[in-house]
């Protein structure tokens, strides 16, 4: 009798996308989309500071030029926004991009601000769909408070779903200074720690393999 995992796809790091959308944005608890109204697909997270470049990192990871809004201003991003994928050769036929609203922003009142917090929370607490949360922050300012508290915070939700730690903007150190950075950022951590650049594409294909392998498909190696 055959191995049925032996017919099962594996991850490649040959990614190509059929399809990507923004369907919807959620300002409030009450806004956010059943997982349902997604008939159900795999859902991953991107959460980090303002002006960590979230945007252009979806946007780099997904082939497109301006799917996520970019913005030099920091705060941009208030609302949660979720983004139908679907895969040219799908290992998982569909996957649902999050982009939560950035957090750490000091020109925004102590109310807006809280929140955000509780939008976030309230997304996270209630997606049993949820595989994977990735926590980004810029290589030049490294793991803040903020950030070693949502790392937590993601580590504790039920359902288990992946976290790990995307560092950005690699292309602003030498090439000689990105490696020790990345091992600096992920000393200590349980986490996986993934190097990218919106600028270079560095770090796509890892950061594909993770979203692929959370998503239950099984690395080629």
């Amino acid at each position: 009798m055959a191995d049925p995992k032996a017919d099962k796809p594996k991850a490649s790091a040959d990614v190509r996308i059929a399809a990507a959308e923004f369907v919807a944005g959620a300002h409030a608890r009450n806004q956010i989309p059943a997982s349902a109204t997604f008939e159900d697909a795999p859902e991953v997270a991107f959460a980090g500071k303002s002006n960590v470049g979230k945007s252009s990192l979806l946007n780099m990871v997904l082939a497109r030029k301006s799917l996520a809004r970019t913005s030099n201003t920091p705060g941009r991003t208030r609302q949660v926004n979720f983004f139908d994928v679907k895969l040219a050769q799908p290992p998982v036929p569909r996957i649902v991009f999050v982009d939560l609203p950035g957090y750490g922003y000091a020109k925004v009142s102590k109310s807006e601000s809280h929140g955000w917090k509780d939008l976030i929370e309230g997304y996270l607490e209630q997606r049993p769909t949820l595989k994977a949360v990735y926590v980004l922050v810029d290589v030049r300012r490294g793991v803040e408070e903020d950030d070693e508290d949502l790392l937590e915070y993601a580590a504790s939700l039920s359902g288990a779903p992946r976290v790990a730690l995307v560092v950005t903007k690699l292309d602003k150190l030498a090439r000689s200074a990105q490696k020790p950075a990345l091992a600096k950022l992920g000393a200590g951590k349980s986490v996986q720690v993934i190097g990218t650049s919106a600028e270079t594409r560095d770090g796509r294909e890892a950061l594909w393999k993770s979203i692929l392998s959370a998503c239950g498909v099984p690395s080629r190696g």
